[in-house]
């Protein structure tokens, strides 16, 4: 068992953080019944450069857990309804890239059954046929990269993180609460397909007995604030990536429950726990909430967003992308952000000792004079603009892989993927810089310089 403590990182200290148990949605949080959506999504942005074949077309009556898009470079590789109803639009972006498949639900939704599977018994190729078919290996990311995993070869490690980190993410506490078997009937699964082990990490001092007496796997913990709950972390300090013919398969606790449900009734899962947070959300209506798989914005923010200009986030505050009320919640995404639009400029702000502003950098008086314990309530200003790197031990400071944060970001600019390499890329994703990103004083959005990165080194080296 190895133990991860973070020394550096920082968990951001930022308002409307949520809190207590899980609750049903309902627009007022009066009701005591779940209000359910008019529509739902199947939602394919995260997968640009896929090619998908449209398997269902508008007007198309489709089941929970029906293919509706397949994978045209990976043949079987499918993703699947979540909802049961009526295919309403199908909505695309730039060079008609798939973006949403909106379906209208009926009243009586139908399931597609998948055929259930006694994992004791099952081949490693029935395992591999029921994932694909069930819309699994959508779930599934490899190292290096961060791919999607090619279900025709074989993993080295596969690691599964139960614990989360990032800002307003739900503990994965709450993901298993409840789902107990299918979490342990998942392991058992990923445990067939590897050559090596299922590595499973959870943080120190939970009494999660799913994750403390988890079977057929190894158990680590792990300690401290975000980068805790990241996957590079965790494969850095167990079994770092050295080359780029390695694979390495990353889930979190919601994909292996996905698999253990699966396998345990046929069909597919289609609900997740997100939190609904930030400083733009009525501080009483915050909190974690049990919702379908691509659920509408429109929904979620239903009396529950301050007055004024506010920014949308499906996912995080630190990776999360903008939406507005008409879009629905990303594919990946376990948390909704509200964040107050900055609209004014103030007066001589450069002259003001920012009492009430958080600096990393301690560049403000606050950061010299206020506990570790205060929240602000940020908003999107970015408080200056893009420029030239200044400081780079700044970022070596917060960064918690063993990278020279500044180099490799300048290595990939200049797309020097070999010098990029021996400085760490393959090690890394663009999520292990949002950090370095948020305390950024030149402004540089990094995260999608690495992302950029490791996409064009990936079609070199492997297309």
């Amino acid at each position: 068992m190895a133990h991860i403590k973070v020394t550096k990182g920082l968990d951001i200290p930022i308002s409307g953080k949520p809190s207590g148990s899980v609750q049903p949605l309902s627009p007022g949080g009066e009701p005591k019944k779940n209000n359910p959506p008019k529509t739902l999504s199947l939602n394919l942005d995260p997968f640009e450069g896929i090619r998908f074949k449209l398997l269902a077309k508008r007007g198309d009556r489709v089941k929970i857990g029906q293919p509706l898009v397949e994978d045209k470079l990976t043949e079987g590789r499918v993703f699947t309804s979540p909802a049961g109803g009526v295919v309403s639009e199908v909505r695309r972006g730039l060079k008609r890239r798939l973006i949403d498949i909106v379906i209208q639900l009926d009243g009586e939704e139908q399931v597609m059954d998948h055929g259930a599977l006694d994992v004791g018994k099952a081949t490693r190729e029935q395992l591999i046929d029921l994932f694909m078919r069930g819309g699994l290996f959508a779930r599934i990311r490899q190292r290096p990269f961060n791919r999607l995993a090619d279900p025709k070869k074989t993993p080295r490690n596969i690691f599964v993180k139960a614990v989360e980190s990032a800002p307003f993410v739900p503990p994965a506490e709450l993901q298993v609460e409840g789902n107990e078997e299918d979490f342990q009937t998942g392991l058992t699964a990923l445990a067939k397909l590897t050559d090596g082990s299922v590595h499973l990490v959870y943080r120190k001092g939970t009494d999660c007995k799913a994750f403390t007496d988890a079977k057929n796997v190894k158990t680590h913990t792990g300690e401290g604030p975000h980068p805790l709950g990241t996957h590079s972390l965790h494969i850095d300090r167990i079994d770092p990536v050295r080359d780029v013919e390695d694979v390495v398969w990353t889930l979190n606790v919601h994909d292996v429950i996905s698999i253990g449900h699966l396998l345990r009734t046929g069909n597919v899962l289609t609900e997740r726990v997100i939190s609904i947070a930030g400083p733009g959300v009525i501080p009483e209506r915050t909190g974690y909430f049990k919702v379908r798989e691509g659920f509408p914005i429109e929904t979620l923010i239903s009396n529950r967003i301050k007055d004024g200009y506010v920014r949308l986030i499906s996912g995080d505050p630190l990776t999360g992308k903008k939406v507005e009320a008409e879009d629905y919640l990303g594919f990946y995404h376990f948390t909704f952000t509200a964040i107050p639009e900055n609209t004014s400029r103030e007066l001589l702000h450069f002259f003001r000792l920012g009492l009430n502003k958080y600096s990393y950098s301690k560049a403000y008086f606050s950061g010299h004079i206020d506990p570790a314990s205060k929240n602000y309530a940020f908003t999107t200003s970015q408080h200056g603009e893009h420029r030239a790197f200044i400081d780079p031990t700044l970022y070596d400071r917060i960064m918690e892989l063993d990278v020279p944060t500044m180099q490799l970001v300048k290595a990939v600019m200049a797309e020097d993927y070999d010098m990029a390499e021996e400085l760490g890329l393959l090690a890394v994703d663009g999520e292990d810089f949002a950090l370095t990103s948020f305390v950024c004083p030149s402004k540089i959005d990094m995260t999608d310089i690495i992302n950029g990165g490791l996409k064009a080194h990936a079609a070199e080296v492997l297309e």
